[in-house]
């Protein structure tokens, strides 16, 4: 993308009750598009249509267009999914740096939005698409999806009713198999073949591609090569 301009990977989002129709009838299709190629098979299983898939790597929206059914456009820069009036909703399935200005966008577009987490990687962006989303009156949800599971939601009614007693301690966990090699410290590279990088950039510092950049958290792998 080009770093004067609010761009970004791609644009997709389904959910109930959205905003952008006063009446859906019973055999009514909610229609989303795609920023970024993940994240769409969810909402095409429950009846969800994608009309437009954007990535900014060639092999993925390829792949993106296929798994959407093969009838899904297939665009370079988000503005083009914002800018079909056919399409209700939006997910946003970019890189974390990447989140803030499509969903501001989205809203701005008349769109409801689906956006993955983290909402955004600095607090001052999160409160501007928190102000976005109220102003423009936009059905909005972040990708803490697994909270609204059914084992989830019985597990909060357990603890809130009382029900195991006052749960004065809680321990949690996480572990990542990457023995003995870690990520790695590649080298910097060119990109590969069919990656805007620029685009993919985007609001982040221009660095050198690094294959580590876009496997890794974002936020975190930018700052840490800037900081060295």
């Amino acid at each position: 993308m080009k770093r004067t301009t609010l761009a970004t990977v791609g644009t997709s989002i389904a959910m109930t009750g959205l905003s952008g129709r006063s009446v859906m009838g019973a055999n009514d299709r909610v229609v989303i598009g795609l920023i970024g190629t993940g994240n769409m098979r969810a909402f095409m299983r429950h009846g969800c249509e994608v009309a437009a898939v954007c990535d900014v790597y060639q092999p993925n929206l390829e792949k993106g267009v296929q798994a959407a059914g093969g009838n899904a456009k297939g665009v370079k820069d988000f503005r083009e999914v914002l800018n079909n009036k056919d399409i209700d909703a939006v997910i946003i399935g970019t890189p974390d740096h990447w989140h803030p200005l499509p969903m501001v966008e989205a809203c701005k577009a008349g769109k409801d939005i689906y956006v993955e987490k983290p909402t955004s990687v600095a607090v001052d962006e999160g409160k501007k698409m928190v102000e976005a989303a109220r102003k423009y009156k936009r059905v909005v949800q972040v990708g803490t999806w697994q909270r609204s599971n059914v084992h989830f939601q019985k597990a909060v009614q357990v603890v809130q009713e009382g029900l195991i007693g006052k749960v004065g301690f809680a321990r949690t966990w996480n572990y990542s198999n990457i023995y003995p090699e870690g990520i790695g410290n590649p080298a910097d590279s060119d990109p590969p073949a069919g990656l805007d990088w620029d685009f993919w950039l985007g609001p982040a510092p221009m660095v050198h591609f690094n294959q580590n950049l876009v496997h890794v958290s974002l936020f975190l792998r930018l700052r840490q090569r800037l900081a060295g």
